[in-house]
């Protein structure tokens, strides 16, 4: 009985100190490319011709009650998006991809959890300095009791869910461009 009564003291010391770890921070996953047509690929002028720049977090995204984002964790994301989509450049591409992850929209709690994520992208040829491709992006991401019993794991996989359903489009839209004729002028400053 003795043995009984120390096993479950155990057992509820272990949970304990992990509830008191706090959320998890934002792994940021590429996104399932299931559906598009990675082997058509995107048009040959931004074949494996984008480099992810700079990557910056907004204000919002860390409020207290949230898991937390940081900027070099969405960058490998984006750059393993890209790589996975035939579009990504590991250096010097001809185009430059700068985004801004304005806002994460969280619920403070709830059974099912569903995040907004708000990026704004800006893709730029490198030798013109011609923005060929401007957006902002909003996706949404949930999580059910059937992903995990504690609200904060929930709420980070919402957050990983809006983010990487937010590479999937701008892979979609980046498929979407048109073809570009070789460069023939010089970089603009």
């Amino acid at each position: 009985m003795l043995q009984s009564i120390r096993a479950v003291f155990a057992i509820v010391a272990i949970l304990m100190a992990a509830a008191c770890n706090g959320p998890a921070a934002l792994s940021v996953l590429p996104p399932d490319l299931a559906g598009i047509d990675v082997a058509r690929g995107p048009a040959p002028a931004y074949r494996d011709a984008i480099t992810v720049a700079s990557v910056t977090v907004g204000q919002d995204t860390a409020t207290p009650w949230a898991s937390q984002v940081s900027p070099a964790q969405v960058q490998a994301a984006l750059a393993e998006t890209l790589a996975a989509a035939r579009l990504g450049a590991a250096q010097n591409g001809r185009y430059r991809l700068d985004a801004v992850l304005l806002t994460l929209q969280r619920p403070y709690a709830g059974f099912a959890m569903t995040v907004t994520a708000t990026i704004a992208y800006r893709l730029t040829e490198v030798a013109t300095g011609m923005v060929v491709y401007t957006s902002t992006l909003t996706t949404l991401g949930s999580a059910s009791l059937n992903d995990a019993v504690m609200n904060d794991v929930r709420l980070r996989i919402a957050d990983e869910r809006a983010v990487s359903a937010n590479f999937r489009r701008l892979v979609e839209e980046l498929y979407g461009l048109p073809e570009r004729g070789p460069v023939t002028s010089s970089r603009r400053t």
